[in-house]
Parts: C-alpha cells; structure tokens; sequence
C-alpha cells in the first residue's frame, strides 16, 4: 500500500510539474505546418552601411533563441525567410536648452518589412512590418559614431525579436 502511495504521489508531482512549460513559441495559421528556416539577406534601402547585415545576423540569433524552429541550409528548409531595412530615422529625444537645442540623446528607429515564402511552392505564407528602437547620447569627449553603432546593432535586435513574434504569438 505504501509503495503504491509512493507511485501515485511521484506520477502526479511529476505530472504537475511538468504542465504549462513548452520549449519555443507558438506557431500560427499559415506558420503551422512549418519546422525549418533559412534567412536570406535583407537588403538595405537606408543610407546606413551594414545595417542589412546587422538585421539579417539579429534575425537569424533571435529565431535560434526562440527555438520554434530549425535554421538549416535553403535546400533543406520548408520556407525562407527575407526582407529588407526600409528606413532608419533619427529623432531627438533630449535637447540641451543652454547649447542652442543640441540634440544630446539621439533615437535611432529601424523600420523592416519582411515576407515568408515556401519553399515548394513559392508561396507567400506571411508577410508584415516590424521596428524597432534604440537610443545614444550626443555628448562632448564620447564617441558618438560608436554609440550610434550600438543603438542600430540594438534596434536591429528589437526589430528582429519583433519579427519572430509575429511569426510565433497566436
């Protein structure tokens, strides 16, 4: 009896444990079906070099993380993943009154449209347009072309997280 006890209490404390976890996101609609991706390199429609590069490296580590699907070689994958950096537009978001309204912190906001497609089939399954933010401080003795490296590397990966959220939220 006692040994039964046991049995029972250790199948429904593992049984309780284990509810409500999965691994990776949620797949939806058109996305169901699909398991493996490869990313195409976006293409950049900015005056900003590398910024494709950047969008194209965030998009592929943000998919890993996630872990809803594979990446794997074109040849290999149920759809391909592609798009391009539309614009990258720079807002002052603090100003300095005493300096002639220097802009002393800079946002930087990346906007990326981006298309599924079968492989098979050469269908289009989803399509959409993300951004994403990151922001940098003009300030006197910095080095303001690193930090504004920084905050487009930044935007690129918010923008890029944006981007496996539409493909994996219900």
């Amino acid at each position: 009896m006692k040994r039964i006890s046991v049995f029972i209490l250790s199948a429904a404390t593992l049984l309780c444990a284990s509810c409500g976890y999965q691994i990776g996101g949620l797949t939806n609609g058109a996305m169901k079906d699909v398991q493996t991706f490869d990313v195409s390199m976006f293409e950049n429609h900015t005056n900003y070099p590398y910024v494709a590069m950047q969008m194209t490296t965030a998009l592929t580590d943000a998919l890993q993380a996630d872990g809803t699907f594979r990446l794997v070689a074109p040849s290999q994958s149920d759809c391909c993943i592609s798009g391009k950096v539309v614009s990258v537009t720079p807002k002052s978001l603090i100003t300095n009154p005493d300096d002639s309204y220097i802009s002393t912190e800079i946002g930087l906001t990346v906007y990326v449209d981006y298309e599924v497609t079968d492989r098979k089939s050469g269908k289009v399954l989803k399509t959409g347009s993300v951004r994403g933010q990151g922001s940098y401080f003009n300030t006197g003795g910095g080095n303001v072309q690193a930090a504004r490296e920084s905050a487009l590397s930044y935007a690129t990966r918010i923008a890029a997280r944006n981007v496996v959220d539409a493909l994996t939220l219900p």
